[in-house]
């Protein structure tokens, strides 16, 4: 396994224990500030998305239309509304 293939499958794990790491301390939280708490974890990229944007910056630094590669868009709210429900 080259180096880069090791870097992202470690950056994948460490993604999914930090998600798991904010829903374990998340419980106690009422739902609003549950879905305050995943929205600032979602404004934020993750370790494999700034894995990948650093190499991709290191290549080329921006895009062909002269933006930063770096999205400010969030993701997806698919895992604040599954733990939201699942903890009412």
């Amino acid at each position: 396994m080259n180096r880069r293939d090791w870097l992202s499958l470690v950056a994948v794990h460490s993604d999914s224990w930090l998600l798991s790491v904010a829903f374990f301390f998340g419980a106690p939280l009422t739902a609003n500030e549950r879905k305050r708490l995943f929205s600032m974890i979602n404004d934020l990229p993750n370790v494999y998305e700034s894995m990948v944007d650093r190499k991709h910056r290191d290549r080329s630094g921006v895009d062909s239309s002269g933006k930063s590669r770096h999205s400010s868009k969030p993701k997806s709210e698919l895992n604040c509304n599954l733990f939201c429900a699942a903890a009412n």
